[in-house]
């Protein structure tokens, strides 16, 4: 990676730190999560992950007057979800690249 793409990234992740209120020193103890990268073998000349897919979580059975159509779930983005209908796309992605849905839970 060049110099400049690198000083351009920390610039970018010390904008994004400042907006969400992440010091430095929260950042240093936080406990780090490394996921290992899937391996891949070669199945009648095409590539494919050796890791399952796993099934969308099921949703505990919400009544939509129980929360009064009040948001449930809430990104960082301010994108809401009350738990009734479709899982929202921004949802599904987090939820498929390996987020637990209960971080964000509200």
């Amino acid at each position: 990676m060049d110099e400049r793409k690198r000083d351009s990234i920390i610039a970018y992740l010390r904008a994004r730190m400042t907006e969400f209120g992440i010091t430095e020193r929260a950042l240093a103890e936080a406990p780090v999560v490394v996921a290992s990268p899937p391996t891949f073998t070669k199945t009648n000349g095409v590539h494919a992950a050796q890791k399952p897919k796993q099934a969308m979580p099921q949703l505990p059975d919400l009544a939509h007057s129980a929360h009064g159509g009040e948001s449930i779930f809430r990104n960082a983005s301010g994108d809401t979800w009350d738990g009734c209908g479709d899982m929202p796309e921004w949802l599904k992605r987090a939820v498929h690249a390996g987020q637990d849905i209960d971080f964000y839970r509200v």
